[in-house]
């Protein structure tokens, strides 16, 4: 193959000569068609490439398995300048009905934080770093749910495949380990595809024989990749929602199945719904942000919501609770970081289990980020787990000074969707008025309710001016 440089000749004449890869370059794959390679990796060994029958799952394939039939596209004509529109001018009803709602949105929430400099600062180290456990406490309405929001976009934005779960007493107890590892596993995702769960991750890895059988095998998660690539669907889903935490089948009978269609790696292990199997969760985890970042990806982000539940549970299954949280951090911090001795923790299973490692890779990019509302038994829990106080954050309650910054933050969001909206200065003054005084008072405790009042107050005075002012009144106080 000939560079991918301008050269004479039509571009298919070029197909099986050398030539290194580049971006942008047009590739074909014996089995994915033809696409375009999104970015080069490991020296161009291998790439990115975004096939054009997939093109919402990128993958990464070896440059060996990659023909070149077309040139760098042609430069771009260069657009004509216009005005930069600023991201607070961007209309974004779904915002305002969250706020409405009184729910934490799923979006502009950079646009809508007041107050939270250095706490935001530590979530961006943790994220920057792609590994470690990072620990949110604070009481309701605090902002807690509002800082994992915030952390999960910063991780998407970041290339990071991103799992959130909140912890139920029901579905997912935070004693149950493999429980939680099927929440994360349902709610995972990245920032380019609308899809969720392990497949998008699997089919962006090429089934190599290191990944397969090799250095790079996984207990799970290799028969998974050997069996979306090669195995029929009916067995690639089965295998997928087991090794996903999806359903308890019959392991031994995947493993057979999967050797029919030639898989020669290692049988699964089972995954029973013990709560001894922490270790297995963090193996689990570990291997998907280690496979994330052969995907192209900034590794996996874990995010824990409504922790507060650990209190609730009785004294055994506390126990259980405190061992999955020391194994997700030992597989997330270095081993001086941790407040015990990862060889004192219990591991539960059968020999094969226990032998397997909590870390998957010694350097696999792992960030943990949970929530907790402090108590006796969490903090207690929380300093026989971390060392490291920094690991600690507390959400302090939103200072009264910062309300008239967020009643301003909401207006302008306000305006941004209703760009009519043009009321006099006075006006605006007496929301922030108002807020003060509800804040003082007690009727307005947290900056969520803050923002819902502020939203209903301009709701109602792009209808009738008047009545929304007497009703800011009584509202205040």
């Amino acid at each position: 193959m000939a560079s991918t440089s301008s050269e004479s000749g039509p571009p298919g004449d070029r197909g099986d000569e050398g030539g290194a890869l580049v971006q942008g370059a047009t590739v074909r794959h014996d089995k994915h068609g033809q696409g375009v390679v999104a970015k080069v990796l490991d020296g161009g060994r291998k790439a990115i490439v975004r096939f054009d029958s997939r093109p919402a799952v990128p993958m990464v394939v070896a440059d060996a398995a990659l023909q070149r039939i077309g040139a760098l596209p042609a430069p771009a004509p260069r657009p004509v300048a216009r005005p930069v529109v600023s991201a607070d001018a961007a209309p974004d009803r779904q915002t305002l009905e969250a706020l409405r709602l009184g729910v934490v949105p799923a979006r502009g929430l950079d646009r809508l934080t007041v107050g939270r400099h250095e706490e935001l600062a530590r979530v961006d180290e943790l994220v920057d770093r792609a590994s470690g456990m990072l620990v949110l406490s604070g009481g309701y309405g605090t902002g807690k749910t509002h800082m994992i929001e915030l952390a999960a976009s910063a991780g998407r934005q970041r290339g990071m495949l991103v799992a959130r779960a909140t912890f139920d007493p029901v579905e997912v107890p935070p004693s149950h380990p493999l429980r939680l590892y099927g929440a994360l596993c349902r709610d995972l995702s990245g920032e380019d595809s609308a899809a969720t769960g392990l497949r998008p991750l699997l089919e962006a890895l090429e089934p190599t024989p290191e990944r397969l059988t090799g250095p790079l095998s996984h207990r799970w998660l290799s028969p998974a990749l050997f069996a979306v690539h090669h195995a029929p669907e009916p067995l690639a889903q089965d295998v997928l929602d087991f090794v996903s935490g999806q359903n308890h089948a019959d392991h031994r009978e995947l493993s057979r199945l999967l050797r029919r269609q030639g898989f020669r790696g290692p049988d699964m292990l089972g995954l029973p719904d013990y709560r001894t199997f922490g270790q297995i969760m963090a193996h689990l985890l570990g291997g998907v942000a280690a496979w994330a970042r052969d995907a192209g990806r900034g590794g996996l982000l874990v995010l824990l919501d409504e922790a507060e539940y650990i209190d609730r549970l009785g004294a055994v299954s506390r126990d259980m609770a405190e061992n999955v949280l020391r194994f997700l951090a030992m597989a997330a911090l270095p081993a001086d970081q941790l407040g015990f001795q990862p060889d004192g923790v219990y591991r539960g299973g059968q020999g094969a289990h226990r032998r397997i490692p909590v870390r998957y890779r010694e350097d696999q990019p792992l960030a943990v980020l949970c929530a907790f509302t402090p108590n006796p038994q969490v903090d207690g829990v929380l300093d026989r787990t971390l060392a490291d106080a920094r690991a600690r954050v507390a959400l302090d309650p939103v200072r009264p000074s910062l309300l008239p910054v967020l009643a301003e933050k909401v207006y302008g969001l306000v305006k941004a969707v209703h760009p009519h909206l043009d009321p006099a200065p006075e006006h605006r003054q007496a929301v922030t008025s108002a807020l003060d005084r509800a804040f003082r008072g007690g009727r307005v405790e947290t900056t969520r309710q803050a923002a819902r009042l502020v939203v209903e107050f301009w709701d109602l005075y792009r209808q009738d001016p008047s009545r929304a002012l007497r009703a800011l009144q009584g509202a205040g106080g």
